[in-house]
């Protein structure tokens, strides 16, 4: 599970994963808590360090892993709004939501089977179906009303 991907913070959603992660978490015993941290007290403190800035930023990166995904959508609910008042759950979630599924996507290609090299292109149910294909490709007037061929 080292794989990571990148998301966009704002700095309310900085400070609320500061203020809902705790150092002390652990994913199925591996500890998660303080390195997440330690990337969110990084962007915290560029977030800070760039406030007087004519054009502070609006968003920085922080790159993910699964298991930090899956602590932030432990701890983050979608109704939880900042001190400021800022509605940071719904769309924060939404972020993780995303790199979870990008991830479980890659980890579920990376697991299929390859196709087998072996199959036979000119085997006669091979050869059937691909002579249906090419007549029916090759046909002229396409309102024929015809179906592509099934396969068996």
């Amino acid at each position: 599970m080292g794989n990571e991907r990148t998301t966009y913070l704002t700095p309310a959603e900085a400070w609320a994963l500061n203020d809902l992660i705790r150092h002390t978490w652990t994913e199925e015993g591996r500890p998660v808590g303080r390195g997440l941290l330690l990337k969110v007290f990084a962007i915290v403190k560029e977030f800070e360090a760039r406030r007087n800035d004519p054009f502070p930023p609006e968003v920085l990166p922080i790159a993910l892993t699964e298991d930090e995904c899956w602590a932030i959508d432990f701890h983050v609910r979608r109704s939880y709004v900042d001190p400021e008042g800022y509605r940071v759950g719904r769309p924060l979630l939404l972020k993780i939501f995303g790199l979870i599924l990008e991830m479980r996507n890659q980890e579920d290609l990376r697991t299929l089977p390859l196709a087998d090299e072996s199959i036979d292109v000119e085997s006669s149910d091979v050869a059937r179906r691909m002579e249906q294909w090419r007549e029916f490709l090759s046909d002229e007037s396409p309102d024929n009303g015809e179906q592509p061929p099934e396969r068996p």
